[in-house]
């Protein structure tokens, strides 16, 4: 078995092996990992077949590992440790001070064999979004939910680094460039209190970030739940923020999974009472 770096001819390789696993993601999700990170991403071989992957994303000094996939029939053979071997290598070699993932109780013992220790749990929510009646966009508080535009990424990418505590520029420009009418912003006084970004998955649509002050997060969640109502939603939502769980609850979504968030190296202390739903696994 040896491990190169991954093409885009593999994205074939990932829609296989997400598909596996249920994964919701795109081909889309695949690329935007290869145009944000093009040297972090890697595939295992044997005897000439494609077998595995392991991807990581770097924003600044803290790096998120992601996509960590292996073909169910060379499961438990070391491979998948191998790959983030792999990977924590290349961003040891970068001088990565901050390594994070978000992982499945069963990935959980890997992890820890490899230094990682958990900071907190997330539960993804996921059901059909009932569409509300009452307040839409426009209604009630004294802000307003509009579409996110272009010249709002300052904002967005400040509130985002202080609730992260991670400089992810390059990501949320990604996001809000590739698809701005789908993005959402929460106003008073034309000030940003709160966004919501989101995009389409292969289940469901996945809605994080969000985040924002108690009144844009539940604003931004009654938008969604106008603008995705009868759809089917992800949400990944931090367990201690009993407002958003009770919140998420009050539409109807039920715990699919929880993951565990891990950090290897120097610890970082999100702004949980702002991180309503996050990115997901791939991102935080």
């Amino acid at each position: 078995m040896h491990i190169r770096q991954m093409i885009l001819d593999d994205v074939a390789l990932g829609m296989r092996l997400k598909s596996q696993n249920g994964w919701n993601q795109l081909e889309a999700d695949w690329r935007r990992q290869m145009d944000l990170e093009p040297d972090g991403c890697f595939v295992a071989e044997l005897a000439g077949q494609s077998i595995g992957t392991a991807c990581a994303c770097v924003f600044g000094d803290i790096a998120w590992i992601n996509l960590v996939l292996v073909d169910q029939p060379h499961r438990g053979q070391g491979i998948g440790t191998a790959l983030l071997q792999q990977v924590v290598q290349f961003l040891d070699e970068r001088g990565i001070a901050t390594i994070r993932l978000d992982a499945t109780p069963l990935g959980q013992p890997v992890y820890e064999k490899l230094g990682f220790t958990g900071d907190f749990t997330l539960a993804r929510y996921e059901g059909t979004l009932p569409s509300p009646p009452g307040r839409g966009a426009g209604g009630g508080g004294a802000g307003r939910v509009e579409t996110l535009a272009t010249k709002d990424l300052p904002a967005v990418i400040e509130l985002d680094e202080a609730v992260t505590k991670a400089r992810r520029e390059k990501l949320l420009h990604h996001l809000v460039e590739a698809a701005p009418d789908l993005m959402r912003k929460y106003v008073v006084a034309d000030r940003l209190e709160g966004y919501c970004l989101c995009r389409p998955g292969a289940h469901a649509w996945q809605l994080g970030p969000l985040q924002g002050s108690p009144e844009a997060g539940r604003r931004l969640l009654d938008d969604s739940a106008h603008r995705f109502g009868g759809q089917r939603v992800y949400l990944d939502v931090p367990t201690e923020h009993a407002d958003a769980v009770a919140a998420v609850q009050s539409l109807g979504l039920t715990v699919q999974r929880s993951f565990l968030r891990m950090t290897r190296g120097r610890r970082i202390s999100e702004n949980l009472e702002l991180l309503w739903s996050s990115f997901g696994p791939e991102k935080g």
